[in-house]
């Protein structure tokens, strides 16, 4: 529920009663609601940003096993015979 419906229920007297209090009330919750948006943002942003890191660590995991496959070639050629390096 809103602070306009739930106002919408006082009477008048009421109304002029806690003028203050709603007008407070009515700050918050406007800055509730810009929270919230931003929030749903940030939200959206990390999942790129997250998204953007898998995508790069997928790569690296890739890279170091051809890496790896490299130099065990390259340590099978240069060890010396009989298995002794």
């Amino acid at each position: 529920m809103t602070v306009s419906e739930l106002i919408a229920t006082w009477t008048e007297k009421e109304r002029e009663q806690f003028a203050d209090l709603i007008v407070e009330c009515l700050r918050r919750e406007k800055t509730l609601i810009l929270i919230r948006e931003n929030i749903g943002k940030n939200e959206k942003e990390l999942g790129k940003s997250l998204n953007h890191l898998i995508s790069r660590l997928a790569h690296l995991a890739q890279g170091a096993a051809v890496c790896n496959a490299y130099l065990q070639d390259i340590y099978l050629k240069v060890a010396k015979p009989k298995g002794s390096a």
